[in-house]
Formats: C-alpha cells, sequence, structure tokens
C-alpha cells in the first residue's frame, strides 16, 4: 500500500490548537470499505467486515513536550487482526500539525520532528514520500502530499466540511503498468479524521476508511 522539518515561528494558538480535538474521552468509530477499481466510477465499495474503535485515552508530558495518547482496538472477524489494540502519541505542534509517533519509547520526540498526519490549515506545507518496494530497493514513485481547499463530502449519509490532505502519486517512468492515483486523508476541524483513502501500489482496489459515530469532549 502507498504510505495512508524544520522549525519556524509557531501559528497562532487559538488558531490551530482549535483545529485539532485531542482531549481525553473523545472516541471515534470507523469503518473499512473496499474498491477493486479506482478508475472505474461505477466501481462498487463494499464494507470489509473491519471496525475501528478509537479513543484518546490520557495525556502524557515526554521529554518535556505534551501528548495524547490514542488507543486503536480492531474489530475485524477472520482477521489475524481480530482483537488488536494499537497506540500511538499524538500532539499539535508550533506549526499547527497534527504529528504522530508510534511509541514513546527510547525515542527521541522534538518540536519539528514525528510523522504530519495532518497539516491542520497550512497550506504551504508539503512532503513527498518516495515509494519503494523494500528498503534499499529502486523508488518507483512519489506521492507529493499537499493541504487542499475546503469541500463538503458526504460520509455514511452525513454531511462534513473537511479538508482534504491530498497525496499524489506519480510513478516514475521506468515503473511500467503503474497509474498515477490520489491518497485522501480528510479531517474537519474539531472533529478529527472523516475519510481516508489508501490505494494499493500494483492493483487498481483501495480501501476507505469511514467515519460512522464519534463522542468529542469540548
Amino acid at each position: 500500500m502507498l504510505s495512508c522539518r524544520i522549525e519556524d515561528s509557531p501559528l497562532p494558538e487559538s488558531k490551530e490548537e482549535s483545529f485539532f480535538n485531542l482531549n481525553i474521552g473523545n472516541k471515534w468509530v470507523y469503518k473499512t470499505y473496499v474498491n477493486p477499481d479506482f478508475t472505474n466510477p461505477q466501481s462498487t465499495s463494499t464494507f470489509s467486515g473491519r471496525i475501528d474503535s478509537v479513543s484518546i485515552v490520557s495525556i502524557v508530558n515526554i521529554q518535556g513536550l505534551t501528548f495524547a495518547k490514542q488507543r486503536t482496538k480492531i474489530n475485524f472477524q477472520n482477521s489475524n487482526l481480530n482483537g488488536n489494540v494499537n497506540y500511538q502519541y499524538l500532539r499539535v505542534n508550533a506549526k499547527g500539525h497534527l504529528v504522530s509517533y508510534p511509541a514513546l519509547d527510547n525515542i527521541q520526540v522534538t518540536e519539528t520532528g514525528g510523522h504530519v498526519l495532518h497539516p491542520g490549515q497550512d497550506f504551504t506545507y508539503t512532503f513527498n514520500n518516495p515509494i519503494s518496494d523494500a528498503q534499499g530497493a529502486p523508488v518507483i514513485g512519489n506521492v507529493l502530499y499537499k493541504l487542499q481547499n475546503e469541500a463538503v463530502v458526504n460520509v455514511e449519509g452525513n454531511n462534513y466540511n473537511v479538508f482534504p490532505y491530498k497525496g499524489e502519486f506519480t510513478p516514475v517512468t521506468t515503473a511500467n503498468g503503474l497509474l498515477p492515483k490520489t491518497q485522501d486523508i480528510s479531517y474537519k476541524k474539531g472533529l478529527g479524521l472523516v475519510k481516508e483513502i489508501c490505494h494499493s501500489v500494483y492493483s487498481k482496489s483501495f480501501f476507505e476508511t469511514r467515519l460512522v459515530s464519534a463522542t468529542i469532549i469540548k
């Protein structure tokens, strides 16, 4: 699958901190759908059977920085993922970006470190992700991520105003048979992730994660 920092002056805290709500007690439920052909507008997405229950369980201070500890429990019958519980640590950096660390043990955390999940409302931010089959293998393409203008999307029968963070995959000229495709990570201000589309590198199929319900603590 396609993978679904220099310090500047901080953006105004009142604007960017409120974009992401990382309060203890927040809960989100997501369903994952699969679609066999992104090139066919008539191709239908079907429920994969996977449901993720996500929650913010605590706030921790590590090396002088504050993180929200996020718990994800996977319900996926007849899969070796069923019952798995995963944790990641989230924070909003000085630029207003939501960043994550998969674990904090023996990892040096910094203001500018971590993986950017979504840049908030920073339209100047871009991220280029080279794609290869394995570490050290030749690059077969690049995914260039950039924030898009606010848009309305319908997810599970509900309309949301979201800021899509899209990644355009461009295969290298020597990668025969690979098609350009677009990742989509859409967040709603104050709510969180609403929809995510993650493509297969070699096939036309893609997964779509959809928000089903949410409980948000103000």
